[in-house]
């Protein structure tokens, strides 16, 4: 993970890698050394989920996965793990016509931003309606952060529906060697959130998103709560927009929000139990969509008579 984490995006696979992959995958063999990797993780992952659900719970082969963004992770990479680790995903289902109008994955900030109850249609059962209450929704600029034992995970972006369609664009950070537990590397505990806060303050230089003090802060991560990065992302907000009067959501309790440690697992919960409620593919035709956008401009109701 941390070599994929320090890797830049590949390239699309050529014509020997691909059939590589293919050989792999028909000798039962993982598709590649990474996927490899990742596959173990959802096994292990899969392992102590269903020794905590107990025996009389259904099979666990159906499940949505949230995962920070990092670059030399990709799709492709993912689906293989998956299928090794025999699993499938919520965002893989359907014809490939319905896998267009899906996400094909979320990632970690945009779990969280769900999970904490932002960017969620209420019409989800029909796919352009919630298409149409998407487009309406406000746009919000958002800091996320994430500290585990084993890195830091954060980025800055505008979100207005939690499951896009499409990468969603911002700068965002990866660093393994800025997890909780990689403290004794640095000369002092000083050392190391001063190296932690210039993370963050990297952010805003990075992208125009970072021109203008983020609106929301979210946290994630069995240390997001920690009082030391709270006021770490504090003082970084303050050197970043001085006298901008800033009162992030940082202040609130952190026991009165969306527990960190859940909060992104909570966001693919919500995405995962839609998708069981109604399929990927579940739509009106374009000309009722269509039909519907008109009557909106228009304004006028419309009454129809049964005889």
């Amino acid at each position: 993970m941390v070599r994929l984490g320090n890797a830049p995006i590949p390239g699309p696979p050529g014509r020997l890698a691909r059939w590589q992959r293919w050989w792999n995958q028909q000798r039962g063999r993982p598709a590649t050394p990474d996927v490899a990797v990742l596959a173990s993780l959802l096994t292990d992952l899969k392992s102590a989920t269903i020794k905590t659900l107990g025996p009389a719970h259904p099979a666990v082969d159906l499940i949505a996965i949230t995962h920070p963004s990092i670059p030399a992770l990709t799709p492709l990479d993912l689906a293989n793990a998956l299928s090794h680790a025999g699993l499938r995903s919520w965002f893989a289902l359907g014809e490939k016509k319905a896998r267009s109008y899906q996400p094909s994955y979320a990632i970690q900030s945009r779990a969280a931003f769900a999970g904490n109850g932002h960017g969620l249609c209420a019409s989800y059962a029909d796919l352009f309606e919630c298409w149409f209450e998407n487009s309406n929704l406000l746009w919000h600029r958002v800091l996320f952060v994430s500290l585990t034992g084993h890195a830091l995970y954060a980025s800055l972006e505008a979100m207005r529906d939690a499951y896009p369609r499409w990468r969603p664009e911002g700068p965002r950070v990866v660093d393994f060697r800025a997890g909780l537990d990689a403290q004794d590397g640095f000369a002092s505990e000083s050392d190391y959130w001063a190296y932690v806060r210039s993370l963050i303050v990297g952010l805003a230089g990075a992208s125009d998103v970072g021109k203008r003090p983020p609106g929301m802060v979210l946290l994630g991560g069995e240390n997001g709560t920690h009082p030391v990065l709270l006021e770490t992302v504090r003082d970084a907000l303050a050197e970043l927009y001085p006298g901008e009067g800033l009162v992030p959501p940082l202040s609130i309790n952190a026991t009165a929000v969306v527990d960190p440690t859940y909060a992104a697992a909570r966001g693919m919960a919500v995405y995962a139990r839609r998708r069981q409620e109604v399929p990927g593919d579940c739509k009106e035709g374009r000309e009722c969509y269509q039909k519907r956008d008109e009557e909106r401009r228009e304004g006028d109701e419309v009454k129809v008579e049964l005889h």
